[in-house]
């Protein structure tokens, strides 16, 4: 997935496409800007194997190269020292050691990342970061990576460790169990989601049957139904109005509408959609509901 922002906070999608335990890089595959890719102390030619420490350009690669400080500003100031150069009275410089206040600090190791110039796919030269594990190596580690190659080259890719493009990986894992393509009137379509609603109450099936009925009346291409973080969700999918339909049964969630890519949206959790706000509109269960999803159409 190619990355182009300013920088990133947390990981949330960046890695869409990869399991836990796979190994990946953080890669940089528009090599066109050569002054800049100079500027970091690559060579002129920026050749295969060259591998360096980027050379400081802002705050990311500073403390890529020197580290940094936890600042303790709840605890009382200490007496530190810093030298400096004087001159005494015949014109000699002396070093002496200066004292002044500040809040104790906890050093942060330098992350030291280097960067190394490969051969990627059809023998065209990237730029790629040192091998990372999801779920092994630290998302903070990751995150600083993804942020190193923002603040030096303004974007960056994830490759599997063979080098070829994350979504070139074809992915078969899925939140969801996919009902057979076809016309899903409610009288079929009920029977087919028992699993997810028979345990509700009776007067509250009775509002959730009411709106599933009201979603599948608009003949959606396919359904499916949550499993894993998922379960307890309903997917309509109206592929050629370029919108999916997420319903609850869960009471005080709301219906999600999304845009998103099908394939893409079932790699991740609901955590990461719902709480990233990857929708279109969120509707919720109040009165006007059903004209609602009606204007959708």
């Amino acid at each position: 997935m190619k990355i182009t922002k300013k920088r990133i906070r947390t990981l949330g999608n960046y890695l869409v496409g990869l399991n836990n335990n796979d190994d990946f890089y953080i890669t940089l595959t528009n090599l066109n800007n050569t002054n800049r890719i100079q500027q970091i102390g690559f060579t002129n030619n920026i050749n295969l194997g060259e591998q360096i420490l980027p050379t400081i350009v802002g705050t990311k690669s500073r403390f890529n190269a020197n580290g940094g400080f936890i600042i303790h500003r709840n605890q009382p100031k200490q007496t530190v020292y810093r030298q400096a150069e004087i001159k005494d009275w015949r014109g000699n410089y002396h070093t002496v050691d200066i004292p002044y206040k500040r809040y104790p600090r906890t050093p942060i190791p330098a992350p030291s990342i280097e960067l190394t110039v490969v051969n990627g796919a059809n023998n065209l030269k990237i730029i790629r970061s040192p091998l990372l594990t999801k779920g092994v190596s630290a998302d903070n580690e990751i995150i600083h990576i993804i942020n190193l190659f923002l603040e030096l080259f303004g974007e960056c890719d994830t490759f599997q460790a063979n080098l070829v493009p994350v979504f070139n990986v074809p992915v078969t894992r899925l939140n969801w169990n996919m009902l057979p393509q076809g016309n899903y009137p409610w009288n079929i379509l009920r029977n087919n989601v028992q699993r997810v609603i028979g345990n509700v109450g009776v007067n509250r099936r009775r509002i959730i049957e009411r709106r599933l009925e009201t979603i599948s009346n608009h003949n959606p291409n396919f359904v499916a139904v949550g499993s894993a973080g998922f379960s307890g969700y309903i997917v309509f999918g109206f592929p050629n109005k370029n919108f999916f339909i997420l319903e609850s049964i869960h009471q005080g969630n709301a219906t999600y509408v999304f845009g998103q890519n099908w394939q893409q949206l079932s790699h991740l959790t609901k955590e990461q959609i719902l709480n990233q706000n990857l929708h279109q509109q969120r509707i919720i269960h109040i009165q006007g509901w059903n004209n609602n999803i009606d204007n959708l159409f």
